[in-house]
This record gives structure tokens, sequence and C-alpha cells, in this order.
């Protein structure tokens, strides 16, 4: 079986965790059997290399909006190769109606991974716009939608992160779409370092991300002053959040103890997750899945989480699913997790083996494409 990957960006250009998750399915792909030939293709470039034994086929460099466009040139660049492949799997979001147009057009099946909302009005999934995308969601994207959505339709099966994903769409356009969840897997090659840490009362909190107002960071930032003074914060990333937030805990009583980084390269992050003991993800939207969870739990952390979303698939204690935006529920489960953080961490270890494992996850993709072929 041959397998085209497209995605606008690959590493080792990325902006976050779906660049991981590609680079981690496509390279993982290579290496089973069942699998003759992954080729990547993305739109970050011009050039031809290898990134960890796959070939990845950059092809163009694309704006992101209007989204009429980048489809535009993605299909045309496509349709110009000439997919030598029996399968085609999009990937993060932006040039799924170009896969869609471009599988009709050739007869190749076609499947979609959906981590994103792209398509759809952000104020819908309890994400602010910016002033940039809330004028676009009034005039262009009002316009674009219809087509491109029609477009989506040619896609044969479509992977959400999550169940949460899969309501996400069903309700915004793709009600009558074939689905099938297929989880983010783990990145077998994270590895958190051996650091040596003295027996204290402390508990070290951890927060890694995007910061934007749907992350729920806010609410972290204010539940420091209903928790016990014993428990410090790390904020580690970056975003359009960052001032109104290192304001926000300037003016907390736990302002000494809340410690923003910015960002931090994927290669350093692990000592984050070395030095913490509880980590925390208070976001307010439906978060497609969240690969720092599963960072985190490959560490050995107990994870607080926000019971909305795909977080709330993954968490497997529900003492650890909290209400989102309500301090007294999330600083229960904060204390709950620094309690319990020995025995929830090696639960959270063992749970991301058995479900979230390569091994595990990459028959899942295999299943799909058979189904797909045999259809």
């Amino acid at each position: 079986m041959k397998l085209a990957l497209v995605t606008p960006r690959y590493p080792p250009t990325h902006a976050g965790g779906g660049e991981i998750s590609a680079r981690l399915l496509a390279e993982q792909l290579h290496t089973r059997d069942v699998i003759d030939q992954v080729v990547v293709y993305s739109f970050d470039g011009k050039s031809t290399e290898t990134v960890g034994d796959v070939p990845v086929v950059r092809l163009a460099d694309v704006p992101q909006y209007p989204y009429t466009l980048p489809n535009e040139i993605a299909y045309r660049k496509l349709a110009a190769v000439g997919l030598d492949c029996d399968v085609i799997h999009a990937y993060n979001m932006h040039l799924h109606p170009a896969v869609g147009r471009l599988s009709d057009a050739l007869e190749i099946p076609s499947i979609a991974t959906l981590n994103a909302y792209p398509l759809i009005d952000w104020s819908d999934v309890n994400v602010s716009p910016s002033i940039k995308r809330k004028l676009y969601e009034q005039t262009l994207l009002r316009v674009e939608r219809p087509r491109l959505l029609e477009h989506m339709t040619n896609i044969d099966m479509f992977l959400p992160l999550s169940g949460a994903v899969e309501q996400v769409y069903r309700t915004h356009g793709l009600g009558t779409a074939d689905y099938e969840v297929i989880p983010n897997m783990l990145d077998p090659s994270f590895e958190v370092p051996e650091v040596e840490t003295e027996e204290t009362d402390q508990v070290e909190l951890l927060y890694v991300g995007y910061l934007r107002d749907s992350k729920g960071v806010q609410y972290l930032v204010d539940a420091m002053d209903h928790v016990p003074e014993g428990i410090e914060l790390t904020i580690v990333g970056d975003g359009p959040e960052w001032d109104a937030l290192t304001d926000r805990a300037a003016g907390t009583a736990a302002s000494d103890r809340i410690e923003f980084t910015g960002s931090v390269p994927y290669e350093e992050v692990t000592r984050a997750y070395a030095d913490a003991d509880v980590f925390v993800h208070p976001g307010v939207w439906p978060e497609p899945f969240g690969r720092t969870i599963l960072e985190a739990m490959q560490a050995g952390l107990p994870v607080v989480a926000t019971d909305i979303g795909g977080p709330s698939e993954t968490i497997p204690q529900p003492e650890l699913l909290v209400e989102p935006s309500d301090l007294s529920s999330l600083s229960e489960g904060i204390e709950y997790a620094a309690a319990n953080q020995d025995r929830i961490g090696r639960e959270n270890q063992r749970l991301v083996e058995d479900r979230y494992h390569p091994d595990v996850v990459v028959p899942q993709f295999h299943e799909i494409y058979e189904r797909i072929l045999d259809n």
C-alpha cells in the first residue's frame, strides 16, 4: 500500500502539537510492513528532502487566509505532481478541502484527521477570535464555507482525535459523514530526564501550552489564591494573553509563587515535566485532544483537566476532571492530585502505554486504510 500524507507544515517547520503528531504518524507508518511507501506533501517551502527516513516534498509556501487561496494552490500543486498512491491522508485541517477535491478528481480514496476547527466560527467553540479573524468570519469565510465543506464531503472517512471533535463537526456541516475516533499516539522518543530532588512539602504545578483565553490559564492563575501556600505554579508558553496573564498574576496574593518561562523548545520542555509534581490543563473550549496531556502522563504526573473536549476522554480519574472556569472545582482537583500524586502518576504511565502507544494506535490507521480500499 502506498500512502500520501498531506499537511500544511511538517517538521522541522512546526507550530505545535499538530506537526509533531504528523511526524509521528509518518515515521511510524514508514516502519510498518503493511505500508510499502509513505510520502509527505507539505506547503511550507519548496524542496525535496528526507526527514527521519520519510520522503518529504515541500511544494510551495501558502498563506493561511483566506482558506480558498491555499486550498486552490494545494489542489493545483498536488494535481500537477500526479500522486502515485493508493490512499491520501489529510492532516492538520487547513488543506482538507483540497484533498477532498483531489480525491474526487483522481478517484483515490482519502481520509482526514480532524484536530482543529478552522472552518467553524471560533465563538461557536468558545474561542475569542482576534479582530482580523472575526472580520474574516463575518465576510469571506461566510461565503467560502459552503464550497469548502462541500469539497470535504468527498473525503471517505474522518478521523477525529476525540468524540468531542466528532460532535462539533456533526453539528457544523458534516453531519452525514463517516467518522472513526483515533487519538494521538505518544512519542516513544519522549524521555524525561532524571532529576535529584530533595524531600519537601512544596508542590510544583505545571502548565505547558499556548496562552490564549480559551486555554483557561487565567482561572489557573486565580486558583493559586485558593490553594495552600506550599503550592507553586510554572507556566510554560507564550501567546496573545501573555501581558494580561502576567499582570493578573502580579495582582494575586500568590504572585511570588507563579513563574512564567515564556516559550521553551520542544526538546527542552522535558525538564519542566521532570521538575513538576502535577500538570494542569484548565481549558474552557472543546480542545480536540491535548498532546501535552500525553506528555505529562508519560512523565508520571497526575493531570488535572477541565471536563470538556478531548481531555475529558483521556483523564481516567474522575476526581481530576473539574468544571471549566470554576475556581473551587479547580482548586479541589489540584489538592486531590497533590495528595495522591505518586499513585496517580503510576496509573497514568500505565494507561498511556496501554492506550496511546504507537503499537496500539498505528494498527487502527491500518484498519481504516484497508477498509476504505475494500469499499
